[in-house]
């Protein structure tokens, strides 16, 4: 069998087993046992499936069994261990996957143990005490490299031996947890082992390895703690229906969510979940819109600096530079990007996405890793010139918006530009930091969480990056592309539907155009509060979008129903009546609301339609004629003005609207309904020039032109047109437009 197909009947398995289909769910367990040769995992399916048919048997012949739940889900959680294990057996021996490469490299390579690894880093840790002791400026530089990338080395073995680890016994989990209280190793390469985690539980459900990020979410220090709850989230979302199987985690995460800062906490982290999946949309925006309008502006002011070379003042400020500054667009650019940037949404994958070429990211973990100074591939950048160093560390480590990934990108692109020219770019960068502080200072007084969102914030970023950027990102689940409606989860979703977070969250669906998963929430609101006309306005609204305008309009009904002289319900409720051809219900609410809004305009023409739709062409008339003169003669009401006028056959007064929107821009409809005038008042020649003339000066075809004049041949037969003489005149144009 092939990779894709075994993992098809992987899934299958897995499904057959959460949905109690036990009988082929041990059948085709067998099956793929068998691709692995039998063994031990074969007995021990035997076992399970003889113990699951004496269930069946005694559950037929009517014996009590108070525990047949309890054996239920212990039968259950041993199938899908065994499916896991078989699985992961089969695809270590044959899948090119880049974890079943690692898990051949290691077992091939017969490496350094974890427990090796550990010991090699708390002896770097020793040396550069040592090394901090030698007086010779050049030879410390060079020691100090060379045990920062042996320590560097021993991070990543780390990393790779979690990652590829197969589950931990409770043995494991206490090493582990043992290695995040342990001093000697930083916190970032901690934090680099939650990521590690991360990535194992990808491929394996692992009871102890979701305890141990429980445990993280109450580290003392932000950025384990974080990147730790993401990776709780992700997991629990991951394996939501088999949780049922892990009373202890459900027990846990209960007690977690006592804890009122840790709910909150569980609830930004879903909402930047959920904002950042509409990442792809804000890159499209910021290289098509706001990108464009900042570079425009940049080129102008350089156009203006150099018209300015050599003038006297060279001190004075460019008036026309206040007068760029001040245009509208790139004002609004700048403050939407200044927006989109302290919401905490991601306005800088544009930016870095093309940057992830270096060699430093074709190793895995340096995805993960959170940006320190003192890598080894910054050596030259914060080494070489310390005055230097500072300043692009002022401007790199004091951003909160910019996720590690973006950091070690930037600084890699500081690198590419001549050193001589560094110090200037450095010493610009860092201008601001003081400012910057002080804005930080401030959000800081105001959010007692600051720190944490950012670091959750950043470390979505960074996860972004990774599963949409990666070299081999096809090996992995882009957790960006599944729902994450964790509201709907089983584990979660208890936790995530208190009323503001549900606001929230449906308020960000609703402003990213998420409408299908706006629905969703604003469905178990109105369940709380079903009386509240501006859920079922926003129900309405979203219902519409999708295009389903029956369920909108009576979601606006009920709207209207709670709250009765809402213009914008009223407007919406004709629109879909309108919509769904009820111009007689549609009539009705255009009415009620211009009774509210008796000077809008859009209203007024909006009733005038209707009328026509119901055929009462004189009050139709009535109604645009008002709508030109609260329009003060807009050209918008010339056309139905017109087209009223010759259906009531008052033709001179058609001939003078029809003169006007000839001289307007006008269309290929103008010349067909002037041209039907011209015939109507007696003028068949006039009607042919006037076809002609708009087939040559809009450039339609003629099969499209003969299609607009069938439509209109009933209306012609109503003014006193001949049908004979339409086929007549139809047959001459064409002739004329031969010749």
């Amino acid at each position: 069998m092939t990779v894709p197909e075994v993992s098809k009947l992987y899934e299958r398995i897995i499904y057959q087993i959460l949905h109690l289909n036990l009988k082929e769910a041990f059948s085709n367990l067998g099956y793929l046992i068998q691709l692995n040769g039998f063994g031990m995992a074969y007995d021990q399916l035997t076992e399970m499936e003889n113990n699951y048919r004496y269930m069946l048997k005694y559950r037929l012949e009517g014996y009590p069994d108070p525990e047949r739940e309890q054996v239920s889900l212990t039968l259950q959680k041993k199938a899908l261990e065994l499916t896991d294990e078989s699985f992961h057996l089969w695809m270590t021996k044959n899948s090119s996957d880049f974890y079943y490469d690692r898990i051949r490299i290691d077992r091939v390579s017969g490496g350094e143990s974890l427990p090796q690894l550990l010991q090699n880093i708390r002896q770097s840790g020793e040396k550069l005490m040592m090394i901090e002791l030698v007086e010779d400026a050049a030879s410390k530089t060079v020691q100090m490299l060379q045990v920062t990338r042996f320590r560097e080395r021993a991070a990543v073995g780390i990393f790779y031996k979690v990652w590829i680890s197969a589950c931990w016994k409770r043995s494991d989990f206490i090493v582990m947890d043992d290695v995040f209280k342990d001093p000697a190793l930083y916190d970032y390469e901690k934090s680099l082992i939650v990521s590690a985690i991360l990535l194992s539980l990808q491929k394996r459900m692992d009871h102890e390895k979701v305890i141990l990020l429980l445990d993280l979410c109450f580290h003392e220090q932000p950025e384990i703690s974080q990147r730790a709850l993401v990776a709780l989230v992700l997991s629990l979302y991951q394996y939501d229906e088999r949780l049922v199987f892990y009373p202890e985690i459900i027990q846990r995460l209960a007690a977690a969510m006592e804890n009122q800062k840790f709910q909150e906490s569980m609830v930004r982290v879903f909402y930047q979940l959920i904002r950042s999946k509409d990442t792809e949309n804000v890159t499209k925006r910021m290289q098509e819109e706001i990108l464009p309008e900042m570079t425009k502006f940049g080129s102008t002011i350089q156009d203006k600096l150099r018209n300015g070379e050599g003038e006297d003042q060279a001190d004075e400020f460019n008036p026309d530079w206040k007068q760029m500054m001040e245009n509208t667009d790139f004002s609004v650019k700048m403050q939407e990007f200044s927006d989109m940037q302290l919401e905490g949404i991601d306005v800088y994958m544009s930016t870095f996405s093309g940057q992830k070429n270096y060699s430093f990211f074709q190793e895995i973990s340096n995805w993960f890793l959170p940006f320190y100074p003192s890598h080894s591939s910054l050596s030259e950048l914060f080494e070489t010139n310390p005055q230097e160093g500072i300043s692009v560390l002022d401007a790199v480590l004091k951003s909160d918006y910019l996720c590690s990934s973006d950091k070690y990108s930037f600084c890699f692109n500081i690198l590419q530009i001549p050193s001589s020219y560094r110090g200037a770019m450095s010493t610009q960068l860092g201008a601001d930091s003081e400012a910057y502080e002080e804005i930080k200072k401030t959000e800081m007084g105001l959010n007692s969480q600051f720190k944490q969102e950012q670091a959750s914030n950043r470390y979505i970023q960074d996860l972004y990056r990774f599963f949409n950027l990666f070299s081999r990102k096809h090996d992995f689940i882009n957790v960006f592309s599944l729902p994450l409606d964790l509201h709907n989860t089983k584990s979660l979703g208890i936790y995530l539907k208190s009323e503001n977070a549900l606001r929230r969250i449906g308020l960000l669906y609703f402003k990213n155009k998420n409408f299908n998963q706006a629905l969703a929430v604003l469905d178990i609101l109105l369940v709380i509060h079903p009386t509240d006309a501006e859920l079922h306005q926003e129900k309405g609204y979203c219902l519409q979008q999708l295009n389903q305008k029956s369920m909108a309009l009576d979601a606006y009904l009920q709207a209207d129903l709670i709250q009765p002289d809402s213009l914008w319900t009223l407007k919406r409720i004709a629109a879909n009546y309108r919509n769904l051809k009820n111009p007689v219900k549609a009539l009705e609410y255009y009415k009620r609301a211009e009774s509210l809004d008796p000077g809008n305009i859009i209203l007024t023409l909006n009733i005038g339609h209707c009328l026509v739709e119901l055929e009462d062409f004189s009050e139709a008339l009535n109604y645009y004629f008002k709508a030109e003169l609260l329009s003060e003669g807009s050209p918008k009401t010339w056309r139905p003005i017109a087209w009223c006028s010759f259906i009531c056959k008052k033709y001179d007064q058609a001939g003078k609207y029809y003169e006007k929107i000839l001289q307007n821009n006008p269309q290929i409809n103008d010349y067909l309904n002037a041209g039907h005038l011209e015939w109507c008042k007696g003028f068949p020649k006039q009607a042919m020039a006037l076809y002609k003339r708009g087939i040559h000066a809009t450039q339609t075809l003629v099969p499209d032109f003969l299609e607009l004049f069938r439509k209109d041949a009933d209306e012609l037969v109503r003014q006193g047109i001949n049908p004979d003489d339409i086929i007549s005149i139809r047959d001459e144009l064409l002739y004329e437009l031969e010749e």
